[in-house]
């Protein structure tokens, strides 16, 4: 009896220790983790670590930059899109177009021209070529065209207008200059008789005088010199001139 006794009471104490010695390895265990834990944070603190901010903060102290890095805060500027451009606003806006371009089509018409001799154009204008001239021997433009016609043959207005000025020039003879509205004609080499009256309002075809002399071309045979300038600038007669 004592032996079952003293062989009870060691398998009880055994099995004991077992239960002590896990317990005392789970105690161990969390000791050690708890003295990591708080070493670890005990650097964290020393160096002055933050934990990371979120993605998403943002922080509005940062100046934004552009994408050359030109300067602060530049705003990018919205593309424009197809919507932006001006659209008519009505179907009046587009009526109105085209009484504008039938009113312009009908004053075109109105200052056609016509040659104000008959005769044939032997000289053509040059724009800003120059040109050989034979009277003055040396080069120059020619602002005009030449009509070949004789002395005292009747000269007619190219277009109605009224006469706004007649003088004698040195170079190009007795001179008549009519306003036929967006344009001014200039005749040049007229005679000093039958001229028009400065001042007189003209319709095409009327007679303005007859062809006279150019001292500068008088090394040509006899003709008028035609001039056309729309804004003070000279054209070339022969795109307005029916023919």
């Amino acid at each position: 009896m004592k032996k079952t006794l003293f062989g009870s009471l060691g398998e009880m104490i055994k099995g004991n220790a077992v239960m002590i010695i896990l317990a005392a390895c789970v105690v161990a265990a969390g000791a050690l983790s708890f003295y990591t834990i708080n070493d670890i944070n005990d650097k964290l603190e020393q160096q002055n670590i933050q934990p990371p901010a979120a993605e998403n903060d943002v922080s509005s102290e940062e100046p934004a930059l552009d994408v050359h890095n030109e300067a602060d805060n530049v705003p990018l500027k919205d593309k424009p899109s197809a919507s932006s451009e001006v659209q008519p606003e009505s179907e009046d806006v587009t009526a109105s177009a085209g009484d504008v371009a039938q009113e312009s089509a009908a004053q075109q018409a109105q200052q056609s021209f016509v040659l104000p001799v008959n005769g044939e154009i032997f000289a053509a204008f040059s724009g800003d070529e120059l040109v050989y001239n034979k009277t003055m021997d040396d080069w120059r433009t020619h602002n005009g065209i030449d009509i070949r016609s004789s002395r005292d043959t009747a000269v007619k207005a190219s277009s109605a207008g009224k006469v706004i000025n007649v003088y004698e020039d040195g170079m190009l003879g007795s001179i008549v200059e009519i306003d036929s509205g967006e344009y001014v004609v200039r005749y040049c080499g007229l005679g000093t008789n039958m001229l028009a009256k400065k001042g007189t309002a003209v319709n095409q075809g009327d007679v303005i005088g007859v062809v006279g002399e150019i001292p500068l071309e008088s090394g040509k045979e006899s003709h008028i010199h035609l001039e056309i300038l729309k804004n003070g600038s000279y054209c070339d007669p022969y795109d307005y001139l029916k023919q």
